[in-house]
Parts: structure tokens; sequence; C-alpha cells
């Protein structure tokens, strides 16, 4: 895949890093939210975005295109809203905030709701 497709692909709403997805897992993990976890878990198994030839990233930069229903990402955004306001952290947050999770998976939930229509 050449350098301008995969940036592209990669800013979109619905694509995820492995980090991103995994420390998302942790939370819903520590909220026994075992629907989330299970859709995590099918999208950490599919085979992530190709990278061009020249990329340098290990497997921690693998994107994923995620295909999650509106109702789905809304739950998995409530337990993420949940945790910053219990104050969770996962381990590789070191120490900021996950308010940028929350940002994140509203933008996804807002596309996903335009797509879904």
């Amino acid at each position: 895949m050449d350098w301008l497709t995969y940036r592209q692909r990669c800013d979109r709403p619905d694509t995820w890093t492995r980090w991103m997805l995994m420390q998302t897992r942790e939370l819903l993990l520590r909220a026994a939210a075992d629907d989330g976890v299970a859709l995590l878990d099918a999208a950490l198994a599919q085979a992530p975005l190709a990278k061009p030839s020249d990329h340098r990233g290990g497997q921690h930069t693998d994107m994923f295109e995620l295909a999650l229903r509106p109702e789905q990402v809304a739950a998995i955004s409530a337990v993420v809203d949940v945790a910053i306001a219990a104050g969770w952290r996962t381990s590789g947050d070191r120490a900021k905030s996950l308010a940028g999770f929350a940002a994140a998976w509203r933008e996804y939930l807002q596309w996903a709701k335009a797509a879904a229509s």
C-alpha cells in the first residue's frame, strides 16, 4: 500500500491502532463488559491494514478497521466515560488522561451513525 492511501485509511474514525484497542479492552475487562471485549477481540483477530513497504513500525503500530454498529460503539463509549469518571487508568496510559479515548470513541460513534443512515 502506498503512503497516501495508508494515511487516508488510518485517519478515518473507524481505523484504530492495536495499542488503543488493547487499552480500551482493559477498560472493558475491568467493567465486565464482555460483549465489548468480544468485539475488540474479533477486531484484533483480523489482519491489520497492510503497511507501506518502507514502514518502520512494529506490531504495536498495526492499524485495524472496525465495522461496529452504532449501538456497539455507543456501549464501548459509555464504558470509557464511566472509566474517566471513576478515575481508572490503563497499563499504557502513562498517567495521561483518558479524555483522548473518550473523544476518539465519540468521533467513531458519530461516524458510525452517519454511515448507518
